[in-house]
């Protein structure tokens, strides 16, 4: 039984030893399909809604540049949808709420690959910025807009339907990003990939001025989040060490 367990170890190690050769740049284009959340809901004073599940998405261009058959950096641009659906009919009216935020993300991620002439996984992982480009919401009640809201923080009545919402958000979030799947060697420039990708929000989202306390006299702060799936295409002008 042990050497059945040694030989089978070494086979495994064997396979992994056996990589292919993927030094140089690359290039690539990509996208998601997330959940995306905001946790801790600024109401800006008014009761809290229920949260409803989100569905975002981004696409982006990639760059990368291994410097061994297993180490090496990538980056991205990518336009990002984050947000998040709130839903609340405790009192007969119909409350809801989308909003949605844009950003344009800019990842930095140390990627780790191990496997075969085919099939490879990899890990990335890094610091991800993401720069706010839009920030709207849909906020109704039965349908229509909601009545002006008085806070006493501000001192002053908040219009809480408000469509544009931008100046009510920090332009930048910094998030830690993690992603890993599986490479699949097509030919000896070119390789797809599909995997895991989920990041978080380090910073509160909200800008200074709006970040009022809730019904309970308290002040969380915002955090974007998401998870989702992972999808791209890769050239490589050095090789992945596949024959054509």
């Amino acid at each position: 039984m042990k050497r059945t367990v040694f030989i089978t170890i070494c086979l495994l190690f064997a396979g992994i030893l056996n990589v292919s050769a993927q030094k140089g740049l690359s290039i690539g284009v990509g996208g998601n399909v997330n959940a995306i959340f905001i946790l801790n809901q600024n109401a800006y004073g008014m009761e809290e809604l229920d949260y409803k599940q989100s569905i975002g998405g981004a696409v982006n261009l990639g760059i990368g540049y291994n410097f061994t058959n297993w180490l090496g950096l990538k980056t991205e641009i990518g336009y990002t949808r984050m947000g998040q659906q709130y839903y609340d009919n405790k009192d007969n009216p119909v409350v809801t709420r989308n909003v949605k935020l844009n950003y344009i993300t800019v990842p930095l991620l140390l990627r780790l690959s191990v496997g075969g002439k085919v099939l490879r996984f990899y890990m990335a992982a890094g610091p991800q910025f993401a720069f706010l480009t839009s920030a709207t919401q849909d906020y109704l009640k039965n349908g229509t807009p909601l009545t002006r809201f008085y806070n006493p923080e501000l001192k002053d009545s908040i219009n809480i339907s408000q469509n544009d919402i931008k100046d009510r958000y920090q332009s930048m979030d910094v998030m830690a990003r993690v992603d890993f799947g599986l490479d699949i060697i097509l030919l000896r420039h070119l390789a797809i990939n599909f995997g895991l990708s989920s990041a978080y929000g380090l910073t509160d989202i909200n800008a200074s001025a709006w970040r009022l306390k809730n019904g309970k006299g308290e002040y969380k702060p915002s955090h974007n989040m998401y998870a989702g799936f992972n999808f791209g295409i890769r050239y490589c002008f050095g090789s992945f060490g596949k024959k054509d």
